[in-house]
């Protein structure tokens, strides 16, 4: 099985990752908006449903891994903390799957209560959720060296604010302020997430891996292809929302910045496949024990 085989294998958990971590971030962007009075209570009402719809839509890719749907309910056993082979270990997977259910309730909640209280867990959630997705993939560094739990984490959250601030901007701003609010945080994110690339690169480059004696050959020579296409459709992303700040006062039109949002979606996707790409254990690489 080569790496390419791992990419497809696992795209119900990089459409899941993707798509959860936005509606989180989304949540990261609508809070200052939420404090600073630039959203009231009838609003937050209305973004709770938005919340609740969009995470059990970020869920149903993540289904097609299961094979079984029964297999579900084999979360519960492990939530927290679990005991095996004389340990106790983290139930990072469960726990992940555990607070981004939290977001969804809290989201449904949101709309039926609209209490403060009830926005700040689900954003509280949301956090939890990010960070127990990326301990999912960081705490298996040993069986693949080629991931890093302290660059996963920053990853992750760095797509979280990038896109859910492209998100905000395109479906939930509705002033001046909040649209350079919204581009601020998204400079923030994409920063982040090039910075998350670039010592991703740098880490592969420095792992050994048995019988390979470029790490980057897991990929067949294609990580600068994989590399350069997310940073240029990052790049336009961020290019195309830039000028639709720039245009929107003359033109009221939000194209640029729908476009941004569509190439901000592959940038990430295109990062995302490549972190996939680089399971490297000799098991799942397919060679012989």
């Amino acid at each position: 099985m080569t790496s390419f085989n791992h990419i497809f294998s696992e795209m119900p958990l990089v459409l899941f990752t993707i798509l959860a971590q936005a509606v989180i971030g989304l949540s990261f962007v609508y809070t200052p908006a939420f404090l600073n009075g630039y959203k009231n209570f009838t609003h937050l009402k209305y973004f709770g449903l938005f919340l609740g719809i969009a995470m059990i839509i970020a869920f149903i890719p993540s289904f097609f891994y299961l094979n079984d749907i029964k297999h579900i309910f084999n979360v519960i056993n492990r939530i927290g903390f679990f005991y095996a082979n004389n340990q106790w270990y983290i139930g990072w997977m469960n726990n992940e799957i555990l607070f981004s259910s939290l977001v969804c309730i809290f989201g449904f909640l949101l709309y039926y209560k609209n209490k403060k209280w009830i926005f700040f867990l689900a954003l509280l959630s949301g956090i939890l959720g990010i960070f127990f997705m990326s301990g999912a993939y960081g705490s298996m560094e040993k069986s693949v060296p080629t991931w890093d739990f302290k660059i996963t984490l920053l990853y992750f959250f760095a797509s979280a604010i990038f896109l859910g601030s492209i998100l905000y901007y395109c479906f939930f701003e509705k002033s001046k302020h909040e649209r350079k609010m919204s581009f601020f945080a998204g400079l923030i994110g994409i920063g982040l997430l090039s910075t998350a690339i670039v010592l991703q690169t740098l880490h592969v480059g420095q792992t050994w891996i048995m019988g390979l004696v470029n790490p980057f050959e897991l990929l067949g020579g294609t990580y600068i292809w994989f590399i350069s296409l997310s940073f240029a459709f990052l790049g336009l992303s961020i290019t195309c929302w830039y000028l639709n700040n720039y245009l929107y006062e003359k033109f009221q039109s939000k194209f640029f910045t729908y476009f941004a949002l569509l190439c901000a979606f592959i940038g990430v996707f295109i990062t995302r496949m490549l972190f996939y790409g680089l399971i490297s254990t000799q098991i799942m690489l397919g060679y012989p024990q």
